[in-house]
């Protein structure tokens, strides 16, 4: 039935965007004012009982289903090509930029991105005085951590703090450079910011021959583009291509909008283009999040127990992640794994009083 399918579309879509964020705020733009909770709950419990469940309930992919189902590489509306398109048309939709509530809770999760900016000393960075503390988020989407980090991170010492962010949706780059623009002429009209800030289309899960550039390429080029700078040497220098520019790198609900057969690129294009100390945030859908067990085992199109990929009803992936695949992922493109857990958080439906049960994935590599 279509208009069942919409139906739960829409729950799930309203439930990923009212609550994507693992924290509970009470409000205010002020940090102090964002109260940060991230064990409500057991993940093994939880996890128990939903195996249980899905198990009674059959709502597990069955082997029949599961054969009939195209191989990733085989379904052209998987490519990043196509997935990019569905997302223009997503934040075409939601053009206001209100979908997501801003992610105030992120300098909370992440401490490493205000002492980062404040003192750069939580990098083991050599050789790093004089140059531009550099954080690049990857997925900005509507700008909902962009905005939250700029108003929270002007702080510190005189260097120059820059904010890159980039996306596979060039509807989404315009969307989030339109209101971050709008937040500097309201917010710093009469007191300076020492944030400078570019937004661009990049996409590290494509391919070399699917790209005209390098990702690490057109990360700097969006640096130098921005500060006038020139680069330390040519950027078609190979080994200039393999030197990291990012000391932060912000990784948040956006690998779970990548195929499976695409991850291990997307991971390698982060590594080469972090700096060697620096650190990646992530935060991402866990395994047995609520959302995961409202799709129809015919969204489903990865039976893997650990890292299942569905498809919702405008296109779009997406992935639920264990600690155990998340590790493996990240160590294998090199990093070393610093934290990485279950974050477990209890959002309250003020409309039916329930309480939502949220899985998410918190990790900082480098």
């Amino acid at each position: 039935n279509s208009k069942l399918l919409q139906t739960r579309h829409n729950r799930q879509q309203a439930t990923m965007a009212a609550n994507d964020s693992d924290g509970r705020n009470a409000g205010g733009d002020n940090n102090n004012d964002v109260q940060y909770f991230d064990s409500d709950f057991s993940f093994e419990e939880h996890a128990a009982d939903c195996a249980a469940q899905l198990e009674t309930s059959g709502g597990e992919v069955s082997s029949a289903a599961a054969s009939a189902l195209l191989a990733e590489d085989d379904e052209d509306d998987l490519l990043p090509q196509s997935q990019s398109k569905f997302w223009d048309a997503f934040h075409s939709h939601h053009s206001a930029g209100n979908f997501y509530k801003p992610r105030r809770y992120l300098t909370k999760s992440f401490p490493c991105i205000l002492q980062y900016f404040e003192h750069g000393t939580t990098l083991n960075i050599s050789d790093d005085a004089g140059e531009d503390r550099i954080l690049l988020e990857i997925g900005c989407g509507s700008g909902s951590s962009c905005i939250p980090i700029i108003k929270q991170c002007t702080g510190g010492d005189v260097k120059k703090h820059v904010l890159l962010a980039c996306d596979s949706s060039p509807v989404a780059v315009e969307t989030t450079r339109r209101f971050i623009e709008k937040m500097m002429e309201k917010e710093y009209v009469e007191k300076p910011c020492n944030f400078s800030f570019s937004a661009f289309v990049a996409d590290p899960s494509l391919y070399e021959q699917e790209s005209k550039f390098p990702f690490l390429q057109e990360v700097k080029s969006a640096y130098e583009q921005l500060t006038s700078k020139e680069g330390s040497g040519d950027l078609d220098d190979g080994n200039v291509l393999d030197r990291g520019i990012a000391g932060i790198v912000l990784m948040v609900f956006v690998l779970s909008a990548v195929t499976t057969s695409r991850a291990n690129q997307f991971l390698e294009q982060v590594y080469r283009t972090t700096k060697p100390g620096g650190k990646v945030c992530f935060r991402d859908y866990g395994l047995y999040d609520m959302p995961m067990l409202r799709f129809p085992a015919a969204a489903c199109k990865s039976t893997a127990s650990d890292d299942p990929v569905f498809v919702r009803g405008e296109g779009t992936i997406a992935r639920f992640f264990s600690v155990e695949t998340t590790r493996e992922l990240f160590e294998s493109a090199g990093f070393s794994t610093v934290e990485l857990r279950y974050c477990t958080v209890f959002n309250l439906n003020r409309k039916t009083g329930q309480k939502l049960k949220r899985v998410f994935v918190h990790g900082v590599f480098e």
